[in-house]
């Protein structure tokens, strides 16, 4: 079945774990990459706060890279990229996608919104150094974890690596990443990947 996808984004942000998916799964997409209209009415009409990712399917509204990833997953279930609804390998796509959201990627939005995006009056600049310590607590799992298998979810690589792996790139591109070896290599397979949307720098 053929979709109508809209796909709204910026560059390397978090649409581009969306953009990585809708390339994996071989969907049709229709991109619209204007970072003027985060805050806009437009984007209001899709996300509540304006904010990127967002997404139209079939007419219907979607935000939040993972919800987004793990969905368009399902429209092509044929692709082998997620477990099915009930299965073990679903269950543990919840698991680390959820982890990867609650244990690292919040501590480095909150860096960076304390060390450039804020304002100097709202900056806690002292929030900086314990934030980092909780993110390199969550990459540590994952370094075991993937000291062990290739990719998460069954030595086969998912949309849960894309999701994580975003997260994981973006600690490397802060500087977080020193002495978790198979952090590195993991970054190193998906940088291999023909539709890797991650950013190099």
């Amino acid at each position: 079945m053929d979709h109508q996808i809209t796909l709204y984004g910026v560059d390397f942000a978090r649409s581009a774990r969306c953009r990585w998916a809708l390339l994996e799964l071989g969907l049709a997409f229709d991109e619209i990459a204007d970072g003027s209209l985060i805050g806009s009415d437009e984007l209001r009409a899709i996300h509540p706060q304006a904010k990127v990712p967002a997404i139209m399917i079939d007419g219907e509204p979607l935000f939040e890279s993972a919800a987004i990833c793990t969905h368009l997953c399902d429209l092509a279930p044929e692709k082998g990229l997620i477990g099915p609804a009930g299965s073990r390998e679903r269950a543990l796509h919840a698991q680390w996608t959820s982890f990867v959201l609650t244990e690292m990627e919040g501590y480095l939005w909150s860096n960076v919104k304390h060390t450039k995006f804020y304002p100097e009056a709202k900056r806690v600049p002292e929030i900086v150094a314990p934030n980092a310590k909780e993110f390199r607590a969550g990459a540590k799992v994952f370094d075991d974890v993937l000291g062990e298998t290739p990719f998460l979810i069954g030595g086969q690589f998912s949309v849960t690596d894309i999701i994580v792996g975003w997260t994981v790139n973006w600690g490397r591109r802060l500087g977080h990443l020193d002495g978790f070896p198979h952090l590195a290599a993991y970054l190193e397979r998906l940088f291999e990947r023909d539709h890797c949307t991650l950013n190099p720098e």
